[in-house]
């Protein structure tokens, strides 16, 4: 199988699995477990804080060693994670099992991307990171009707059922990717590590525009996990009657279709030789999403409510392929994963920043107030990606003409 091929594999399954396990996870935590709306905001700090810890020494590993092990490991741990969430309902249980997940999460992130750079040919990487991102969301689509289905058997049914098929990507990966492309020429020692790190960070020093994603990443993070964590449980009162699962699943699947036309829409104006285009666009989506937090936070109306969500979810579900075409335009092969990393490291940070702020304000307040705040974070984040789109590089004219053809 071709790297372009399995990239594609590798986001529609993964995708799948991850939908099936979390579309209706955080009811499951709320009803199933009960937590409350502040343990349900620790839940997802403890998972910032472990990505915060772990994801430059694994960018950093996969700089040094391996990109593909890396992925490979990163998906095992994620299922192993998968299965312990779901088959005991306990609160405990779950922040053990997020920091399983996300130790395995964090070796996914940013070396599967720098996988996919490498590996595919030049003039089918942007293809494929647009390509894979639709994918992605058809088969979150496929994901949430699965999980609505299984949830009728109970709600840590999806749960199980994501960490099975996780693992098994993970088997599939080990017999099926390679690496041929890439070949790290580095010792395995924690000084060769500690050079990867400085060099991954003077990248982002020197570079004006890798300093403005990373900052604008922080503030991102600093508001996603207020809404991750808070939108169903500030949703459930408007669901009266009807079962919570067939609600959010509905939900899921108008989010997840109106994610692919928009991705697909996006596409057409994202090029690595365009990094001006791709930033510009970034900050607008950020200001959209930033207005419609703040507004479905503080909406008392269940029509509202519901269009505001189906919103913000479909603009946040664009963002990632808009970032990564942006992050791959700006950064150098040898230091790739590193500064992938270093990105997602400033997401996790926020998170852990944020998450807790919301939290509280959820408490005292609603859960609704506790989104606006969150929705305040992005603000930031929108003007730093619109700042750092004016550092990046005009194309010359022979890669206009190149992008153009």
């Amino acid at each position: 199988m071709s790297p372009y091929r399995l990239y594609l594999v590798i986001c529609g399954a993964g995708a799948f699995a991850s939908r099936i396990a979390f579309t209706l996870n955080l009811v499951y935590q709320a009803t199933v477990v009960g937590l409350t709306p502040l343990q349900l905001v620790l839940v997802g700090t403890v998972m910032e804080t472990v990505c915060f810890v772990a994801q430059v020494p694994t960018g950093v590993l996969a700089d040094v060693r391996s990109r593909r092990l890396s992925v490979i490991a990163g998906y095992l741990l994620m299922g192993a994670g998968l299965l312990l969430w779901g088959l005991i309902p306990a609160y405990s249980a779950i922040l053990l099992a997020n920091v399983v997940w996300s130790i395995g999460a964090v070796c996914v992130d940013g070396a599967e991307e720098a996988w996919a750079a490498d590996e595919i040919d030049p003039d089918r990487v942007t293809r494929a990171f647009v390509r894979g991102g639709q994918l992605a969301q058809a088969g979150s689509l496929l994901g949430i009707l699965a999980a609505v289905g299984l949830a009728f058997a109970g709600l840590a049914v999806p749960i199980v059922a994501g960490g099975v098929l996780t693992l098994a990507l993970g088997v599939f990966l080990l017999l099926f990717m390679t690496e041929e492309r890439w070949s790290p020429g580095h010792g395995g020692s924690w000084r060769s590590m500690r050079r990867q790190v400085v060099a991954g960070g003077r990248a982002v020093r020197h570079s004006g525009l890798l300093a403005g994603i990373v900052a604008g990443t922080l503030f991102a993070g600093m508001s996603s996990e207020g809404f991750d964590r808070l939108s169903q449980p500030f949703l459930l009162p408007f669901t009266g009657s009807w079962p919570p699962e067939l609600v959010f699943g509905g939900l899921a699947v108008l989010a997840a279709l109106g994610s692919i036309v928009a991705t697909g829409l996006a596409g057409r104006h994202l090029d690595t030789l365009r990094p001006r285009q791709v930033g510009r666009l970034l900050a607008a989506v950020q200001a959209v999403t930033a207005a419609g937090m703040i507004w479905f936070g503080l909406t008392g109306r269940w029509w509202v409510a519901i269009g505001l969500y189906l919103l913000v979810r479909l603009l946040r579900d664009t963002t990632d392929p808009i970032r990564t075409v942006w992050l791959v335009s700006a950064t150098s092969p040898d230091s790739r994963a590193t500064v992938f990393s270093i990105q997602a490291q400033a997401d996790a940070l926020g998170q852990i920043a944020g998450g807790p702020p919301a939290g509280v304000v959820a408490g005292r307040r609603s859960p609704g107030a506790g989104i606006s705040v969150a929705g305040l974070f992005l603000l930031p984040a929108a003007a730093l990606f619109a700042l750092a789109a004016r550092r990046a590089p005009r194309p010359t004219e022979r890669e206009a003409a190149q992008w153009v053809g």
